[in-house]
């Protein structure tokens, strides 16, 4: 019975301090009135405005069939364990480094070697020097900068390129041209130049877009055997066929005139145009920032870094409290890329 008092006593006193708290707050948002921006314009949370990503993307039934008869038919040997590690080189390597910055260094570690060389004094065997000195700056742009170098596809190496990437390389293109279709819903475009086209990715997708106003597609790679892969996917892997898009034309250099699996492929773009466009309407109580990295949900609150409206980079922790109830289940519905509405204070 002492137990049961003891508890229910308890209880008791927990329910008062909720009473209290829940007054308190309510007395707070009512000294301090605020106008709620609705940003979320009737949508739920997982589906508020700011959201960019698509649903998990198949390839056109066309080209999906297409790549699967010329891997058929290049009976490359241990495709998937080439197709890995490709994959693993490609993300692995870095950007080459240009010719001026390597130069640069070049000079200034020349110069400060022969100034070492003169401070010892004595006979100087001029040539000599000049040899160990050339040698030992080789030797430091070697291990000091990333010796790139390019890849030469031919047949085969296409065809494990194709198995490894092509998939991936689709979704982000349609990924980036969503984007576009959703800033600007009237964009019609009619030609398109694709320079490093690849296995012509960017062609299928853009078909995908504005089929309806697309009449010319220009593919440009350097590699030819690439060329050729890309319109043998077109046509269905059947020289004979019409290609499946109409109005695709491969060139080597730029033109003097004019159970299905799924893959997460990671990649940066930017969108350009000649024109000045009006920014749509915003409400002036919300930012809409940009995420510029996965979000790292926790218990009760999600770490969100973040690209701000006037370019400055954030790291923002949303929780329900601070940033409100909406706020903070906006941001456990995004992912990377995506736009999260912050509402400013007054």
């Amino acid at each position: 019975m002492t137990t049961q008092r003891y508890v229910s006593c308890i209880l008791c006193q927990r329910a008062s301090v909720v009473r209290r708290i829940a007054t308190i707050r309510s007395l707070s948002v009512a000294a301090n009135p605020q106008s709620k921006p609705d940003f979320l314009k009737g949508e739920p949370h997982k589906r508020h405005p700011g959201l960019t990503h698509l649903k998990t993307l198949r390839l056109p039934e066309e080209l999906l069939m297409a790549a699967r008869s010329i891997i058929h038919r290049s009976q490359v040997a241990q495709l998937p364990d080439r197709a890995r590690k490709l994959t693993n080189f490609l993300w692995s390597r870095k950007r080459a480094t240009e010719d001026s910055a390597v130069r640069k260094m070049a000079v200034s570690l020349e110069k400060e070697l022969w100034e070492k060389a003169m401070e010892k004094g004595g006979d100087l065997d001029e040539q000599a020097i000049a040899d160990r000195i050339q040698r030992r700056v080789l030797s430091e742009l070697r291990r000091t900068f990333y010796h790139w170098t390019p890849l030469k596809y031919d047949e085969e190496l296409g065809a494990v390129y194709m198995a490894a990437k092509m998939a991936g390389g689709y979704a982000a293109v349609r990924r980036a041209l969503n984007e576009i279709k959703k800033r600007d819903p009237t964009f019609a475009p009619q030609s398109l130049l694709d320079f490093g086209s690849g296995l012509g990715t960017v062609a299928w997708a853009s078909h995908a877009c504005w089929s309806d106003t697309l009449n010319e597609l220009v593919c440009v790679d350097r590699s030819g055997p690439m060329n050729i892969l890309a319109e043998r996917l077109l046509k269905g892997d059947d020289e004979h066929a019409e290609t499946h898009i109409k109005h695709v034309y491969f060139r080597q250099f730029l033109p003097v005139s004019p159970k299905h699996n799924s893959q997460t492929e990671k990649f940066s773009y930017l969108i350009m145009t000649r024109e000045r466009r009006r920014p749509p309407e915003a409400d002036a109580l919300v930012d809409w920032s940009r995420l510029i990295a996965p979000p790292q949900p926790r218990t009760r609150h999600v770490h969100c870094h973040l690209c701000r409206p006037n370019g400055r980079l954030d790291h923002v922790v949303v929780t329900a409290h601070k940033h409100g109830r909406d706020v903070y289940r906006c941001a456990r519905s995004s992912e990377w890329g995506d736009q999260l509405p912050l509402v400013q204070d007054n």
